[in-house]
């Protein structure tokens, strides 16, 4: 009996150590899943393509190698046929076998100028042999590439995409419309090329997702003075219309050089109503400002009066503050108190 009651103290307190101390398999698996993410990442990142640079050799240089092996074989078939005619007829077998050079000279010469290329100033060519990425070349110049790869020429200019008007709802509800400018270039020909289908048609789709991120994002006036709203903050909105629209992007190898929103109105549905709200807050703003002012200017007209020693009543106080007040804001004649 008392063994087994040992026995079991040991088993509760094995018990009690388990639940204080949780076995560490959660742990293992959470440092799995995150190795595994890691890797699936890093998977990803090994299969979008690179740019890689290449550099050709100067077209001049080949041609004068080609149009050499061309003459001399051309000579040696001369030779040959003016020796197997006065030296020896066997010399004829010698005069075939230049003739069969001069042939594979001219076909050789063929496939050549098929790999001969002209780059001009802020253009690349992009070479592909077989399903294959070989490199993109981005001197300018004459150049001997390679005869039997596909190429893919693109201009690495700076372009501009006019963004047509988006209606979109911003952060409060009401239905505005914006404009967007984004000035791009190619950055990395590979992603441009390979990792995207039409990366034209991508600028122009992930401009206007940009847009409407942004428009949702921030209300069209400011609620709460100091708040960044589409029509104050426009600087603050055009630099995260750039990042965000870099980080779309990103994908394609596009560089984004400048991206702003260049209209900003309400919608037709309520652009009336929205503009009857600006015009009434104006007038408030200019009715405040005058009620401000002409106070300053009746309490420094009292303040005048006492140091030159006016003595006013009351009555005559309040008499000459109404008369002011209605004179210098609503501007009605002022009748005579002193």
């Amino acid at each position: 009996m008392e063994r087994n009651s040992i026995n079991d103290y040991d088993n509760e307190n094995v018990i009690n150590t388990n639940s204080i101390n949780p076995q560490p398999d959660n742990i293992n698996s959470s440092k799995k899943d995150s190795n595994f993410s890691e890797e699936k990442e890093q998977l990803i990142n090994s299969n979008k393509s690179k740019e890689k640079l290449l550099h050709l050799t100067p077209g001049s240089i080949v041609w004068k190698r080609v149009c050499s092996l061309f003459a001399i074989s051309f000579i040696l078939l001369i030779i040959s046929i003016v020796l197997s005619v006065i030296v020896s007829p066997f010399l004829a077998i010698l005069a075939g076998i230049s003739g069969l050079g001069v042939m594979f000279s001219f076909i050789f010469t063929c496939c050549c100028s098929m790999g001969f290329i002209t780059i001009a100033p802020n253009e690349a060519v992009v070479y592909r042999y077989y399903g294959r990425y070989l490199g993109t070349v981005k001197d300018n110049g004459y150049f001997f590439g390679y005869p039997l790869a596909k190429t893919f020429r693109m201009s690495l200019k700076s372009f501009q995409y006019n963004g047509n008007r988006l209606k979109v709802n911003e952060r409060d509800g009401n239905p505005v419309e914006l404009g967007i400018v984004v000035v791009w270039k190619v950055g990395d020909t590979a992603k441009a090329i390979f990792d995207v289908e039409d990366y034209q048609s991508f600028i122009g789709a992930q401009s206007e997702a940009a847009i409407r991120y942004i428009g949702c994002k921030y209300p069209y006036e400011p609620v709460i003075p100091g708040e960044v709203s589409l029509r104050s903050g426009h600087e603050i909105i055009n630099k995260e219309l750039k990042k965000e629209l870099e980080r779309r992007i990103a994908v394609s190898g596009i560089q984004i050089e400048d991206a702003r929103v260049t209209e900003i109105a309400y919608g037709q549905e309520v652009e009336k109503m929205m503009l009857q709200k600006q015009a009434s807050n104006a007038t408030v703003a200019a009715k405040s400002a005058i009620i401000k002012g002409a106070t300053n200017a009746v309490l420094n007209s009292l303040s005048e009066f006492e140091k030159s020693n006016i003595q006013l009543t009351d009555e005559e106080k309040g008499n000459y503050i109404i008369e002011m007040m209605n004179t210098l804001c609503v501007g009605t004649n002022i009748h005579k108190i002193v």
